[in-house]
């Protein structure tokens, strides 16, 4: 009897903890959902330059939502945005093109946090494993922007070269930059595509050309754009040809990639030797709790918890260090 009272008790626990955040989860997914709907309707209106298209009240409208739970979501978002007072974190989610702002992602960390380590607490019958993924789950939900916008960076940052040729060869063609932008942004690939379309976006709401593409390169956080829209700024305010000048722009990245490439490929060894040193000890930890739970109760108080805390901050800066010789910046 007592084994089934306790079995019940933690099916109760399990479901509660995936309740409560899938419930989270769930809430705040809804209203990005609705978000989304309404980016894409504005969008529309600001591509149709005919003004033909119908303005649905809900897309022109500011009012808050009317729904009991979309309203309770953003006042989590809103409470739970307050702790990233900084913008480091929104700045890292616009950079990763994540449509959700900083108290919206850390509502739904904060859910699958308590939901994993709940589920863990439970299925493994040690809090040390509940613990320990629920750190694993915030410092992955921490990296997860920053890793999304280095990759986003990189593919955009290999479409540019081919974006210029093309866009040069148009402007020799006798078109304008911006008729060559629009003409190509038509034809590209995420994620140049998406970031040239809020380009032309800022340009039809009267931002300057240049402007815009300042903007762009602040969100993509690319130095090869960030020159391209300096000599494009210059030429525009000392005139002469643009075509060359991006002609000369595209061969200079090409080559940059080239030297990256090489770089990536010669420090890929040291990199994954990282990875590896510093997942054995977690990996062997979680193993011996989960076999032997009594094991490591000895470094649970005293000088065993003294000794772990060193270890984990050794392995830390162990890590820190094989990154800061590994990560070669061209």
């Amino acid at each position: 009897m007592i084994a089934i009272g306790l079995a019940s008790s933690q099916i109760h626990a399990l479901t509660a903890a995936i309740l409560i955040g899938g419930g989270l989860s769930l809430a705040v997914v809804a209203v990005l959902q609705g978000k989304r709907n309404r980016q894409r309707s504005l969008a529309a209106l600001l591509d149709d330059t005919l003004g033909q298209a119908p303005v649905p009240v809900e897309v022109a409208s500011e009012a808050p939502p009317r729904n009991e739970t979309s309203a309770l979501t953003m006042r989590l978002g809103d409470a739970f945005g307050r702790f990233d007072s900084r913008g480091i974190l929104e700045q890292k989610l616009e950079r990763a093109d994540i449509p959700l702002r900083a108290g919206e992602y850390l509502v739904l960390v904060v859910g699958g946090t308590i939901m994993f380590a709940v589920a863990a607490t439970i299925i493994c019958g040690s809090p040390i494993v509940g613990v320990l993924l629920a750190v694993l789950v915030a410092v992955v939900a921490w990296k997860l922007p920053e890793r999304r916008a280095k990759k986003r960076s990189k593919v955009l940052q290999a479409q540019l070269p081919d974006a210029l040729s093309l866009m040069a060869a148009s402007v020799e063609g006798g078109q304008t930059f911006q008729r060559a932008i629009d003409m190509y942004r038509h034809d590209a690939r995420p994620p140049l595509s998406t970031e040239l379309d809020r380009v032309m976006a800022e340009v039809v709401l009267g931002t300057e050309l240049v402007v815009a593409l300042e903007n762009m390169a602040d969100r993509c956080d690319v130095s090869d754009l960030t020159w391209a829209v300096e000599a494009v700024r210059i030429q525009q305010s000392t005139g002469g040809r643009l075509g060359p000048i991006l002609h000369t722009l595209a061969n200079f990245m090409r080559m940059r990639q080239e030297v990256r490439r090489e770089v990536q490929t010669l420090s890929a060894e040291g990199r994954m030797s990282g990875y590896v040193l510093f997942a054995i000890p977690l990996f062997l930890a979680a193993a011996i709790e989960v076999t032997d739970p009594m094991y490591l109760k000895p470094m649970m108080h005293g000088a065993g918890l003294i000794v772990l805390i060193g270890t984990a901050g050794l392995m830390v800066l162990g890590y820190a260090i094989v990154r800061k010789m590994v990560n070669i910046k061209i």
